[in-house]
């Protein structure tokens, strides 16, 4: 009697998803050769549909953002705040610290230093509110401003959707990390795994291709700039293009090693290496100017939040939160999506509560460290006469401004290698995670205990590093940008149907939601009255 065998199969790697990853693959592909061959027609009609958006349709992107901060402040103290990623047995897959880490790193990259180096320049050159520009109120606002673009409205963006996403893969058991699936609530499932829904995540890919690019087109020139410095070599396409050879071989070797050896620890390391730098330039910067500045903010910060919230500038003209708020809102849509994923695959465990407070709070608390520091010491030096930062911008470029600031400072020599290594740890971590995630959606069968096969998550890494060569070499990254930051639009609406998505879920669950938490507090009472 022969006893039929078969193949093994690895049970923790899930299989690619052809019908979302080949139209996925084609259809970015497609785009950017277009692109490429049509630069300047691209450029032009993008950048005219984006005009139209964030100046007719702007209000939508500011509404969005306060709707969307307080509907992640009802999950975290509203009546679903006790709810579970997993299940109320379920236990936390990483440390808090690694798991902040994690979040962090993977949501801003060296984007958050090239901008808190440089963003309040042209705050102080053209203020909000009919402020006199260079006046000591528009270098107050300049100070403040960052902080509110990267705070807890733009963190909102990235967890809102963590939410949904969550609840669906480990409580409702979902085989999917998308955000179609976080749709499908309200669309149905049948919408969800059918043409609406591979529509739904081909927009989710696009929009984070392009907001990764968005990253590499600010941090590529900035860690260019500061090779050039170190080795006192030229700034040229060729040292940007080897900026991102490195980075790429980075992120493509952490996402092959996985979530867990390779994100995370990168995470970890990123963290560690980012509180040396900090700690160096605030010490050997001016140390009490910073701290006044960064207390001064927040005070003003506080006090015009709604304004700030709220402003559209409809009779004033000025274009200023048309060019700054609301693309700034369309940018973190455009990473929505992906963060959500990414903060949802590594919260199980994690309550409503917890989600919310801690990425919102932790998040914005670490983008007001960076302005607090890299911000004020350039407007110091700007203020003081220590170095023309306005000037190196006019004149040579905003990376050359960064770098000539830093150089000006004690232990100038240290900082410049470890600039650098957090600039290309901080990308990779960025990258890989996007990766990841890209990998993710396009997988089936991804129940809580799977990963995305290697070859699919070394496939967009590889992608996402020689994409950013391609178009750099050829200058079409402009419009891939743009066009990233055009999707934030239909996503804004998908972001708000995985939200009533979600509530429809609780409802329907709240019964034994309500027994689970009631089977906590009574276990609680009972330790305290054992305790006592």
């Amino acid at each position: 009697m022969k006893i039929k065998t078969e193949t093994p199969v690895n049970e923790d790697v899930a299989a690619i998803e052809k019908h979302i990853f080949l139209p996925s693959v084609i259809t970015i592909i497609s785009l950017i050769i277009f692109m490429i061959i049509f630069e300047a027609e691209s450029k032009s009609v993008i950048s005219s549909i984006f005009s139209f958006v964030t100046d007719q349709l702007g209000a939508l992107y500011i509404w969005a953002g306060a709707l969307g901060l307080g509907a992640v402040a009802w999950l975290g103290f509203g009546r679903y705040s006790h709810v579970k990623f997993g299940g109320e047995n379920a236990k936390p897959e990483f440390t808090r610290l690694s798991w902040i880490a994690m979040f962090f790193c993977s949501g801003i990259g060296t984007a958050l230093i090239y901008w808190s180096s440089i963003e309040w320049t042209y705050y102080y050159s053209a203020p909000p509110f009919g402020i006199e520009a260079k006046s000591q109120a528009a270098a107050e606002y300049a100070a403040m401003y960052g902080i509110f673009h990267w705070g807890p409205i733009a963190w909102a963006f990235y967890v809102l959707t963590a939410f949904p996403i969550g609840y669906a893969y480990y409580n409702r058991k979902k085989p999917a990390l998308r955000l179609s699936t976080a749709c499908s609530g309200v669309i149905g499932e049948k919408n969800a795994n059918g043409g609406l829904g591979k529509a739904i995540d081909i927009l989710m890919i696009f929009g984070l291709v392009g907001g990764t690019g968005t990253s590499l087109a600010s941090g590529t020139p900035m860690l260019a700039e500061a090779i050039s410095q170190l080795f006192s070599i030229e700034h040229t396409p060729a040292v940007e293009m080897a900026v991102v050879a490195i980075w790429t071989a980075i992120f493509v070797t952490s996402v092959a090693l996985g979530l867990k050896k390779g994100i995370k620890v990168l995470s970890d390391i990123n963290v560690v290496a980012v509180i040396v730098l900090c700690s160096i330039i605030f010490i050997g910067g001016p140390t009490y100017f910073l701290l006044n500045t960064f207390t001064d903010s927040i005070g003003l910060l506080v006090k015009d939040f709604s304004r700030m919230a709220f402003y559209t500038d409809p009779v004033g003209r000025s274009m200023f939160p048309q060019w700054w708020t609301i693309f700034y809102w369309a940018w973190w849509v455009a990473y929505g999506p992906y963060m959500g994923i990414f903060i949802a695959r590594i919260s199980k465990g994690r309550t409503f509560r917890d989600v919310a407070l801690s990425v919102t709070l932790a998040g914005s608390a670490g983008c007001a460290i960076f302005f607090m520091i890299f911000g004020n010491l350039s407007l110091y030096s700007e203020l003081n006469g220590l170095y023309p930062v306005l000037d190196t911008m006019k004149n040579d470029s905003a990376s050359a401004a960064i770098l000539g600031v830093l150089m000006e400072l004690p232990l100038a020599q240290v900082i410049l290698p470890l600039f650098i290594f957090v600039g290309f740890i901080y990308s990779g971590t960025t990258v890989d995670s996007s990766a990841y995630v890209l990998a993710s959606v396009t997988s089936k069968d991804m129940n809580s205990n799977k990963e995305p096969s290697l070859i699919n998550r070394m496939f967009w890494a590889i992608l996402l590093g020689g994409t950013a060569l391609v178009l750099m070499n050829l200058g079409g990254l402009a419009p891939l940008k743009t066009a990233s930051l055009v999707v934030g639009l239909p996503l804004v609406i998908l972001m708000g149907i995985a939200f009533f998505s979600l509530v429809k879920w609780l409802k329907e669950d709240y019964s034994t939601l309500s027994q689970g938490n009631l089977k906590m507090t009574n276990l609680d009472l009972e330790e305290c009255d054992n305790a006592t």
